[in-house]
């Protein structure tokens, strides 16, 4: 802690030192004292006072840089030594080091910050910005106007908006060049968006699957609206009125556990009948349950994948959704085509997928709804479509079973294995 308080010391010393003392009286200050006009005219000068003391300490730290003060202690760089110093992380001193570098080199910005007039995440939109500007601009005051209209908009921005304002700002300080870049820049943004998202998903052995994912800006706004659509305090209030308490208020609950909740509804009401199919199928979820389990107020399902479910969330999809007997040769669906039909139909390929689960080579655990229906006895050859001359194969070893290369064996199990003949 700076203590020099001395008449011949540097006025930032002093400056430094006296805030110190200041600031400490007020540390047992009783704040209920205060009227409320003077907690919100004081909290806003005081956001004010931190943004002039961290342009203070960016351009200590600056200085600090220019002197290579971490070489006297052996310190790998300035920031290093800063970052042990003050305990700090040493990635936040890095970034804090390029920002004080940066403003050294933008003094509208940094004037800007040492009057109070914006803060540290403004300044490092702004001089981001400027520094990330095409070194092939034909007119060379074309950072400098964008640093000003920046700075102008942060009066009444915050940095985020003011970081999506930033990424078009060509387009204002020169709009001859900046919507052709922009242009250009954004259909760029966007191939990457849609070539790079992603989408993991795990179960976590309680209950739940987490995951997380990457999507273009696009697809991002779509799933909020049709999740804010869901978690809309109206749409709540309606799903209660069913309720026995009709008169209680709707809980409003923080905003991620609304938004979880919506997501599960849309999953639950997307109508698998518009979906691309899968293996054959509409890609609906297949729930297992005795009748019994079924009308009963205990007991279990199971998820064709495996996983169980309880009976209760299994009668609650059943009055939503539309009940598929997964009996064999039950009068809703045919299961047995004879030579009418080559190809398997859905109604066999969801008993296929009921009692195989996954692929029926041996060791092989490529999931039931990714597999290829195939004829034990080759149809060609006069085999028939029926569910008892069906198995199921992934794509690589349905490949297999056709390869002149390899022989297949039949198991008693149901399963198959495959030897390279000789």
């Amino acid at each position: 802690m700076t203590k020099d308080s001395r008449p011949t010391a540097h006025p930032v010393c002093r400056a430094v030192a006296k805030s110190h003392k200041k600031v400490a009286a007020t540390a047992e200050a009783r704040l209920w004292s205060m009227s409320d006009t003077e907690v919100s005219e004081a909290l806003v000068e005081a956001t004010r006072l931190r943004a002039r003391v961290e342009a203070l300490e960016l351009r200590l730290a600056a200085e600090a840089d220019r002197r290579a003060v971490g070489d006297k202690v052996g310190a790998t760089d300035t920031a290093s030594w800063w970052s042990h110093e003050t305990r700090q992380d040493r990635p936040a001193a890095k970034r804090r080091m390029r920002l004080a570098e940066s403003l050294d080199r933008h003094a509208p910005t940094s004037a800007a910050l040492a009057e109070g007039a914006i803060s540290v995440d403004h300044a490092r939109v702004i001089t981001e910005c400027v520094d990330k500007l095409p070194n092939d601009l034909a007119d060379s005051t074309i950072p400098e106007r964008a640093e000003k209209h920046l700075l102008n908009e942060a009066l009444d921005r915050d940095p985020t908006s003011l970081a999506i304002l930033a990424k078009h700002v060509l387009t204002v300080v020169a709009p001859e060049i900046g919507e052709e870049r922009d242009a250009r820049a954004l259909e760029r943004e966007e191939r990457e968006a849609r070539a790079n998202a992603w989408l993991t998903m795990c179960p976590d052995g309680k209950g739940s699957v987490r995951g997380k994912f990457s999507l273009p800006t696009l697809h991002g706004e779509m799933l909020k609206k049709m999740l804010l659509a869901f978690a809309a305090p109206k749409h709540q209030a309606a799903n209660k009125q069913d309720d026995q308490h009709q008169s209680e208020v709707v809980e409003r609950r923080p905003s991620p556990e609304r938004m979880g909740d919506a997501f599960c509804e849309l999953l639950e009401r997307l109508p698998a009948n518009t979906l691309p199919q899968l293996g054959g199928l509409n890609a609906s979820v297949v729930v297992l349950i005795d009748y019994t389990d079924l009308t009963s107020d205990v007991g279990r399902a199971t998820l064709e994948s495996g996983e169980p479910i309880s009976a209760s969330l299994a009668r609650r999809m059943a009055c939503e959704a539309g009940l598929l007997p997964a009996v064999l040769g039950s009068r809703s669906e045919l299961l047995d085509l004879g030579r009418t039909s080559r190809l398997f139909s859905g109604a066999q390929r969801r008993g296929l997928a009921i009692t195989h689960q996954t692929c029926t080579a041996v060791g092989c655990d490529w999931p039931a709804h990714l597999c290829h229906a195939h004829h034990d006895d080759s149809w060609l050859r006069g085999g028939k479509t029926d569910f008892a001359n069906a198995r199921l194969l992934c794509p690589r070893h349905h490949a297999r079973i056709h390869d002149p290369h390899f022989e297949t064996t039949r198991h008693p199990n149901g399963g198959v294995s495959f030897h390279r003949r000789t």
